[in-house]
């Protein structure tokens, strides 16, 4: 380096330790674990993204199949590629080592078992790309779920126009809203819930909804909350997930004003969820909508049903 500084210093005049770097418009982030039939297709779809600066950076977390190989065949065709093998074994480990190797005014996170569809970054950039990076800023969209099953296809989550995800389909964040919310707790499953919360809760966040489809979601056995696990495996995994409201509280509630108890009545709502008690549940101060989820998802009759018409809930 220092032979590299003095040589561009005599020939041409300056020093390397005032040029500075330009960041990338986007940086996006890729969690992946035996991926193997789908991580060419998904890198592919980030990696040849146009329109702004990108920088791709993925984390394989000990995959056990070829998905590292493939990633190495990768790096060597995108040049905006960056591969990485995580330190630390869990999805949340992994998103956060790739954070914070990120270097781009914006930062989202991908699967990689999902694709981009081709332009979605660029509209997603361009409705927030004008906004004041001295504030938390997130650019919510849609996503469309990928099944074999006819039932769970095609479908547009959320459902409703000019709403965004706050999971599933990840926000785009400034370094502002990053900050808050990286590095995830590593005890979670994954990243999303935590996401989720401090995007929903947060006061004073600058959120841009879009129905702009940023993510095609595939939906297949071990990759997310699916309705076709056994109950109670499934309430495992969702308690886990849901354990983050009461974690949020502890090391965030005195930032969540009035949104304190917003978030203390869902946590409240998850509690009598475990309970199985259907009155408990319907007795939190929570949204219906929330109590209505808690419901189905409290016990094996109910969690068959929604599980039965799941094509008609998923989105709601």
């Amino acid at each position: 380096m220092l032979l590299c500084s003095t040589f561009l210093h005599e020939i041409f005049g300056f020093d390397i330790g005032s040029i500075e770097l330009q960041e990338p418009d986007i940086s996006v982030v890729l969690g992946v674990f035996n991926e193997e039939p789908y991580i060419e297709d998904a890198v592919g779809s980030v990696c040849s993204q146009v329109g702004m600066s990108l920088q791709v950076i993925v984390v394989d977390d000990f995959s056990t199949d070829r998905t590292w190989d493939i990633l190495e065949r990768l790096v060597l065709k995108f040049k905006n590629l960056s591969i990485f093998r995580n330190g630390n074994k869990g999805k949340c480990f992994a998103f956060n080592l790739g954070v914070a190797k990120a270097t781009g005014r914006f930062v989202c996170l991908f699967g990689g078992d999902d694709i981009m569809p081709a332009g979605s970054l660029l509209s997603r950039f361009n409705m927030v790309k004008h906004l004041s990076d001295t504030v938390p800023v997130v650019g919510l969209s849609k996503l469309e779920t990928m099944s074999a099953r006819k039932s769970a296809n095609g479908i547009i989550v959320p459902r409703a126009p000019g709403v965004g995800s706050t999971s599933g389909c990840s926000p785009l964040m400034n370094r502002k809203a990053l900050s808050k919310i990286f590095p995830v707790p590593t005890q979670f499953p994954n990243e999303d819930g935590w996401m989720e919360i401090a995007i929903d809760h947060f006061p004073g966040w600058t959120i841009v909804q879009s129905d702009i489809v940023g993510t095609r979601w595939r939906i297949h056995e071990g990759n997310s909350m699916s309705e076709q696990l056994p109950f109670a495996e499934f309430s495992q995994r969702y308690a886990q997930r849901k354990a983050a409201y009461q974690l949020f509280l502890d090391v965030h509630g005195g930032e969540l004003n009035e949104n304190r108890q917003k978030l203390q009545a869902l946590a409240d709502c998850e509690k009598a969820r475990l309970t199985g008690n259907p009155v408990t549940i319907m007795m939190t101060s929570t949204s219906l909508k929330s109590r209505l989820r808690a419901l189905f998802y409290s016990n094996k009759l109910f969690y068959a049903i929604i599980s039965r018409f799941y094509g008609l809930f998923i989105g709601r």
